[in-house]
């Protein structure tokens, strides 16, 4: 049977099919995720009203008490599932920076009976994916799938335990560009994960992999290339170990995993002692942190013939744009993507050049401090000054100039154009016009080579037109981006992660309905309904998150409940058990308490009275 789309997470679509988790982290980060108002009134999240992505971020602009925790948005599919194909197309991901813990996820809300698999995850400066999974006892990896999958496995046991690792995989291949800098230096890609009684199945593919029946939405995954990882098989029976499983986008800041692995399989430590203060302290190091998601499939198999497209599909693609949707001028508008795909641009240079992956285009306001010179040349291609680097980390140019370094500062990292300080790394290199060789900062003047000379003849910086000027007397200045490889793929594969799920989870969620009446000349006052399951040693005492500023019209239902396994739960997630019935208080969606919930309904029914 083939597979037919049933699901497509596009837009509005993806933010209103999926709830706003607003509780407590049960990963113990260093995290307040908010509402869906909060969220809009932070400025967390944009929606590209030409292309219908959605960008999903965290707050980068205020500082925070280590017992408070930075903005950030974690959605969950309201709707849970037990088989299926997934299929995910992300632009942009968190980057590899200190304090971060995104990922892309699944779970089941009797976990972990109902399992967990991570497919997309890492932490701190992890520069390659962990696709891993979680379950109850009795689930391991056996021989019989063997041959079945591309990646490198990693522990074989799934079962929580003791260890609290579960099983996993690295990807194959380019590894590098499947998570953080990597990933999107790469312009992003596609994850898939296919769920049937016999196996879990999960690839990612880079924009230029993505195979052409996923951009025609009648995907064939047995004419794939193998999978990344595969779970399942004789010792782990899916149907038993993995069902109502509902999908999960979210950053994280530190948390159980950020924290162990602090100063261990990084060197994070060299800028704060602990994780917590890192994120509390330094705001700028998260204006990258956010996902740019294009569209969230899922598919179920049909056994009616589907018909063939009529029409053809044609790779489109949109000019760069920032949160709101204001257009960045000046950056190509078209460059044709895998799959039917959607390739933003300033993602051109090669994936990897020897042993050194593509990173992406970095800034630094310190000035790179952490980059020596390595050598300078009129003929400078990127092959000259990854060789120029050999035995080191990392290996930056610009134009005729090559810069190594062992680590970066936490002032250093990739840049996206939209951001304040970034940029597009579009200096062609002089010795070879198919590369590029850094840029400047998006409003900057286009620069002389570092050392004052004119750039060599050819050297070309693609839409400007502004004159060169002599650059400050300082070897990499803060106007200046430098085209960043990595030698990543040789280090080691990061450590196994802990599951995100809690292991008896309290579920908090907020669900926003908007409501509107006809003829309705003002806002409908917004009421806020708390439900509180007794005995379950849950409150709402936490401190309020900032009241919008803007004016919305939502009736908001704030829900603290225990997850119920059955598919027929309530639009927020949780159905409460016959024998524990919910306390229900209610108020305006002020810090006021004490209104019935009946007293509510007969404001809501006088004010649409007096508005019509």
């Amino acid at each position: 049977m083939a597979y037919a789309l049933s699901n497509s997470f596009v837009g509005e679509s993806l933010l209103s099919n999926f709830k706003w988790f607003d509780g407590k982290d049960p990963s113990n980060g260093f995290v307040s995720y908010q509402s869906r108002a909060n969220a809009e009134a932070l400025g967390l999240f944009s929606v590209d009203e030409t292309t219908g992505v959605v960008r999903l971020g965290v707050d980068s602009s205020r500082t925070y008490g280590l017992d408070q925790g930075r903005p950030s948005i974690r959605l969950e599919s309201k709707e849970s599932f037990n088989d299926g194909l997934f299929i995910a197309d992300f632009l942009h991901m968190p980057p590899s920076q200190c304090g971060l813990w995104p990922a892309f996820w699944t779970y089941g809300t009797d976990w972990p009976a109902g399992g967990e698999v991570d497919i997309i995850e890492g932490v701190n400066t992890a520069h390659k994916n962990i696709i891993s999974a979680h379950t109850a006892d009795g689930c391991s990896q056996s021989p019989s799938i063997e041959g079945m999958y591309s990646g490198s496995q990693r522990n074989a046991d799934c079962a929580v335990g003791t260890q609290n690792i579960g099983c996993g995989f690295t990807p194959s291949g380019n590894s590098s560009s499947s998570y953080g800098d990597g990933f999107n230096a790469a312009g992003g890609g596609v994850y898939a994960m296919e769920w049937d009684n016999q196996h879990i199945k999960v690839w990612h593919f880079t924009r230029d992999e993505i195979p052409e029946d996923v951009g025609r939405k009648r995907p064939s995954p047995s004419s794939w290339r193998l999978p990344d990882a595969v779970f399942g098989g004789s010792s782990c029976q899916v149907d038993k170990f993995f069902k109502q499983m509902s999908l999960v986008i979210n950053i994280n800041f530190c948390g159980d995993y950020g924290n162990a692995v602090w100063g261990k399989s990084d060197q994070c430590d060299n800028f704060a002692p602990t994780c917590p203060e890192f994120v509390a302290n330094n705001p700028g190091a998260f204006a990258n942190a956010y996902w740019d998601v294009r569209y969230i499939d899922t598919y179920q198999k049909s056994s009616f013939e589907l018909p063939e497209p009529t029409t053809t599909i044609t790779p489109v693609v949109a000019s760069p744009t920032a949160p709101g949707g204001i257009s960045i001028p000046g950056l190509p508008s078209s460059i044709a993507g895998g799959g039917g795909g959607l390739l933003p641009p300033g993602h051109i240079n090669r994936a990897k050049v020897g042993n050194y992956a593509y990173l992406g285009c970095f800034g630094s306001r310190a000035g790179f401090p952490t980059f020596v010179k390595a050598d300078e040349s009129p003929a400078m291609t990127l092959t000259r000054c990854t060789n120029a680097c050999a035995g080191k980390t990392l290996a930056g140019v610009y134009q005729n100039a090559c810069y190594c370094a062992e680590a970066l500062d936490a002032d250093t990292r990739a840049v996206s154009p939209t951001e304040e300080g970034g940029g597009v790394c579009d200096h062609t290199c002089p010795g070879d016009q198919a590369e590029f060789c850094g840029g400047n900062v998006r409003g900057a003047p286009a620069g002389k080579n570092v050392n004052g000379s004119e750039p060599a003849a050819g050297v070309l910086r693609r839409g400007s037109s502004s004159r060169p000027r002599r650059l400050l007397p300082r070897d990499i200045p803060n106007s200046l981006l430098l085209t960043v490889y990595g030698a990543v793929d040789s280090n080691a594969p990061p450590p196994m992660a802990p599951p995100m799920a809690p292991a008896s989870p309290t579920v908090t969620y907020t669900d926003v309905v908007t409501a509107t009446a006809m003829r309705t000349v003002y806002p409908l006052r917004a009421m806020h309904t708390k439900v509180v399951h007794a005995g379950c040693g849950c409150d709402d005492d936490d401190d309020a998150p900032p009241t919008p500023t803007k004016t919305v019209t939502p009736v908001v239902n704030s829900f603290v409940a225990r997850p119920s396994a059955s598919r027929n739960a309530t639009r927020n997630g949780t159905s409460p058990t016959s024998d524990d019935p919910p306390v229900v208080t209610a108020g305006a969606s002020t810090t006021s308490r004490g209104f019935t919930t009946a007293f509510a309904a007969a404001t809501m029914a006088l004010a649409l009275a007096l508005l019509l």
